[in-house]
């Protein structure tokens, strides 16, 4: 397993973001249900669709959503973790599913009663661009798509297609997007708005790392997975060696920047995937999921090594004691900190500038 070396860029937030978003586990149930009923709708829609006459859109797209939808399911089933992609990829097939259906009413067999029914299904392009897309992407691609739909609606006009119950339907269906498009934004400003003021509650304000608050809450959520999946999770407690010293020393500004400086280099060398966190004074974790307790104590002897070779002047040096440890089924938050710090503190009665595991 690999650490990357990226350089240190402050507040990480997607970890965070989907630890605190309580949408996620819920986007990911419903389109365990939603994926294979839409797959299902595509065979039925194919199949009645026969009866009428399948048009050339449906003819190509009917088996196609069908096929995809029951794949998309079956890979966020099997791989619920690494399969974020699939979301965003239904999202893709139905948008240009719809488009392609209107495109080609638009351009070459207008409906008499002005507008399809498929236009209906337009606002759902909107809905899901703003649940599986950042914001400023979910608005482009939403504005995209009723850009496109507008040049559709204007080459279909130079056809000479329309009559006056299409030009009142096109631009009924226009203005309501639009508002959907807007309310659709203000809504998702002020969940963010929300959000970031949750970010705070769980941040350190000195050194940008999350505090305490933040590390009850991961470890609810990690423990919860070790217990129903038995995957591997460990915690690695730091404790800066004679930190006081440095502040009586030096004071407390340059106690400040040894502390910016540990964030740093914690944040340089953990997954994007592990947590770092200050416990507060000069204490500090980092929750490692998916690692075994070896693998936590080689990133451990690591974090011991780039530590001393920090460079904070005027402190001449500095070193860490480290105590590492594994979860089992049975832990609490409460006992899996207690045991990293015994080893952490074993580290310090031990010499110091080590690593001991629990």
């Amino acid at each position: 397993m690999a650490w990357g070396k990226s350089r240190y860029t402050g507040l990480r937030l997607h970890p965070t973001l989907e630890l605190l978003d309580p949408l996620n586990p819920v986007r990911r149930r419903m389109a365990l249900w939603l994926l294979p009923l839409g797959a299902v709708l595509a065979l039925v829609a194919l199949w009645t669709s026969h009866l009428s006459g399948l048009d050339p859109v449906d003819r190509f797209f009917l088996p196609l959503l069908a096929v995809g939808f029951a794949g998309l399911a079956a890979a966020l089933w099997r791989f619920p973790r690494s399969a974020s992609w699939v979301l965003p990829s239904a999202h893709g097939l139905i948008a240009l599913y719809l488009l392609s259906t209107l495109a080609f009413q638009l351009l070459f067999r207008p409906n008499p009663m002005g507008l399809s029914p498929a236009a209906f299904w337009v606002p759902f392009v909107y809905f899901s661009s703003f649940l599986f897309f950042q914001t400023r992407q979910a608005v482009r691609l939403a504005l995209l798509y009723l850009v496109t739909l507008g040049f559709l609606s204007v080459l279909g006009s130079f056809r000479g297609h329309f009559q006056v119950a299409h030009l009142n339907a096109l631009a009924q269906f226009f203005g309501a997007n639009l508002a959907y498009v807007g309310l659709l934004y203000m809504l998702v400003r002020i969940k963010e708005g929300y959000m970031e003021a949750q970010l705070d509650a769980y941040t350190d304000f000195l050194t940008g790392l999350r505090n305490r608050r933040y590390l009850d809450l991961v470890l609810e959520r990690e423990l919860f997975r070790v217990q129903r999946y038995g995957r591997p999770l460990s915690l690695m407690v730091l404790d800066l060696d004679g930190f006081k010293q440095v502040n009586d020393t030096h004071g407390h500004e340059v106690g400040d920047r040894v502390l910016k400086a540990l964030a740093a280099c914690l944040e340089a060398h953990v997954r994007q995937s592990d947590r770092a966190v200050r416990l507060g004074g000069e204490e500090f974790a980092v929750v490692l999921p998916e690692t075994s307790l070896a693998q936590a104590a080689r990133l451990g002897e690591r974090l011991r090594q780039a530590v001393a070779a920090l460079k904070v002047p005027p402190v001449a040096a500095l070193s860490v004691s480290v105590g590492v440890t594994q979860a089992t089924p049975t832990d609490s938050p409460l006992s899996l900190i207690k045991r990293a710090d015994e080893a952490m503190y074993r580290a310090k009665r031990r010499g110091k500038n080590r690593v001991e595991v629990s």
